[in-house]
C-alpha cells in the first residue's frame, strides 16, 4: 500500500494499519538510531519513542513529501533530545547488547567497530548527513529538507565528512 493511502486510512479510523506503517519503517529508523548512538539497547528505545511520536501526531500529518523523511526527522529530534538530556555526544559500542542479526546486517564486528569509531569522531552535523545519505539512502535534496539546510551546505558537510572518514579508514587496517 502506498504511504499516502496508508496515512489517509489511518487518519480515517483504521488504526490497525499503524502496525503496517511501523513494520514498513522500523528497520530503517532503528539503523539510523544505532548509527547515531552506537548502542543497540538505546537504539531500540529511541526507535520506540520515534514511533510513539509518529502515532501521537499522525492525525495532523499532511502528505506533502515522503513519509520516510517525516519519520527520519522525528528520529533526529528524538536522538538529539536523548543526547541533550543525557549530556552526551556518542555512546560507546555496547557489545553485550548487539545481537547476531544486527551484526549480520551491519557487516562483521571488526568492520562495524571501525565504522562506528570513525563516525563517532565526526562533528554531529557531518555524521547526520553521512548516516542519512548512506544508511538511509536519502537524496541530498531530501536531506536538506529534513535538516532544514540548503543543498550546498549539505553537500559540503557530506564532502568534509567523507574526507575525514577516508583519513580514519587509511589509519585502520580494514581487512
Amino acid at each position: 500500500m502506498e504511504d499516502k493511502e496508508l496515512i489517509y486510512r489511518i487518519q480515517h479510523g483504521e488504526k490497525e494499519l499503524l502496525e503496517e506503517l511501523i513494520q514498513k519503517y522500523y528497520d530503517n529508523i532503528y539503523k539510523f538510531c544505532y548509527y547515531k548512538t552506537g548502542n543497540a539497547s538505546i537504539s531500540h528505545d529511541l526507535t520506540q519513542e520515534t514511533f510513539l511520536r509518529v502515532i501521537k501526531y499522525i492525525e495532523n500529518y499532511e502528505h506533502k513529501g515522503k513519509l520516510k523523511n517525516y519519520i527520519v526527522t522525528i528520529a533526529i529530534n528524538v536522538c538529539n533530545s536523548y543526547f541533550y538530556k543525557n549530556n552526551t555526544q556518542f555512546e560507546e559500542l555496547d557489545n553485550a547488547t548487539s545481537d547476531e542479526s544486527t551484526l549480520k546486517e551491519m557487516g562483521t564486528f571488526e568492520q562495524k567497530d571501525i565504522i562506528m569509531k570513525a563516525l563517532s569522531e565526526l562533528p554531529e552535523k557531518q555524521k547526520e548527513v553521512i548516516i542519512l545519505k548512506y544508511y538511509e539512502d536519502l537524496k541530498i535534496r531530501d536531506i536538506a529538507k529534513i535538516l532544514d539546510e540548503k543543498v550546498p551546505t549539505v553537500k559540503s558537510r557530506l564532502k568534509q565528512g567523507l574526507e575525514k572518514l577516508n583519513k580514519s579508514f587509511r589509519k585502520e587496517d580494514f581487512y
